[in-house]
């Protein structure tokens, strides 16, 4: 059964038709039946915005030679309420069921860990593709989703976006600090689509190489970009960790799991193990002093 909300960031509080609530009434009651971990991440989600603004806000003055105390008072405090939010999720991804597999993964932290996982109901989530298809990873028509004006969104939009920044920072940490599974597999995929497209005699350029069609860029056929290839390649590696962190979540919880077939249509000939992928040894507990 494929999971697709209705309301695409709240699927779960999809009102009855002709429910004669008023929307300060669904509110309410939206946010009373998120869990507090969706509350939290849909909360710093919120205040980050807000702080980026500020931040922006005082920039522009000083360029004018001005300020303003008030905003840059507001600034502070937003800061101060990230570092608290921060906290949080440190303490609530160390109680989460998948912890032991996801908090040994380089480039993945408190933060960016919860902010994929806080959208997630994963008893919802039967199979790796509906959790796919609710974070907006599946595939229409050979292509990945892409918003139609007019048509409602059947994935959520922020989990996507999530995943998104999530693996972004997987990839910059296996640049710079090496010795990733993930980046690792990131870049097996970046060199299997070069040759792919090359072996078609398709050309790969950087962006500013494309050509213009009623003043935007646009790839025509035999070209295409060296960003969308990198794009291509960080989803494939997204996907992966997503399906590894469905069957350990789902495995730790005491729920069904299918065989990873999925993994095998993406190109694999081999089934990927969650723990192989893991790059840090696991960690000792501590022992109390009182006790030892």
């Amino acid at each position: 059964m494929t999971w697709k909300p209705k309301n695409q960031e709240n699927p779960e509080l999809e009102n009855e038709e002709g429910d004669p609530r008023t929307s300060s009434e669904e509110e309410a009651e939206r946010l009373a039946r998120q869990s507090p971990l969706l509350f939290l991440t849909r909360s710093m989600i919120s205040i980050q915005r807000l702080r980026v603004s500020a931040q922006v806000r005082c920039s522009h003055l000083k360029l004018q030679k001005r300020s303003d105390p008030e905003t840059k008072d507001l600034q502070t405090e937003i800061e101060k309420t990230e570092e608290y939010m921060r906290g949080r999720f440190k303490h609530l991804m160390r109680q989460h069921p998948a912890h032991p597999w996801f908090s040994r993964i380089k480039g993945v932290g408190p933060e960016n860990i919860a902010k994929v996982i806080g959208f997630i109901n994963i008893r919802r989530a039967d199979t790796v593709s509906s959790l796919w298809h609710y974070a907006g990873f599946h595939v229409v028509d050979g292509h990945a989703p892409k918003p139609v004006p007019g048509v409602k969104l059947d994935f959520n939009k922020v989990l996507r976006s999530m995943c998104w920044r999530l693996g972004s920072s997987v990839i910059k940490n296996g640049a710079r600090f090496g010795e990733s599974h993930f980046y690792a597999l990131f870049l097996q995929e970046l060199d299997r689509l070069n040759a792919k497209y090359m072996a078609k005699g398709w050309k790969i350029v950087p962006a500013e190489e494309l050509p213009l069609k009623a003043g935007k860029k646009y790839e025509p056929e035999g070209i295409i970009s060296v960003g969308h290839v990198r794009n291509m390649a960080t989803r494939k590696m997204i996907k992966i960790f997503l399906s590894c962190l469905w069957q350990v979540w789902r495995e730790a919880e005491g729920l069904s799991t299918r065989s990873p077939y999925p993994i095998e249509k993406l190109g694999h000939t081999t089934v990927i193990d969650p723990w192989e992928m893991v790059d840090r040894p696991a960690k000792r507990a501590r022992i109390s002093s009182k006790t030892a």
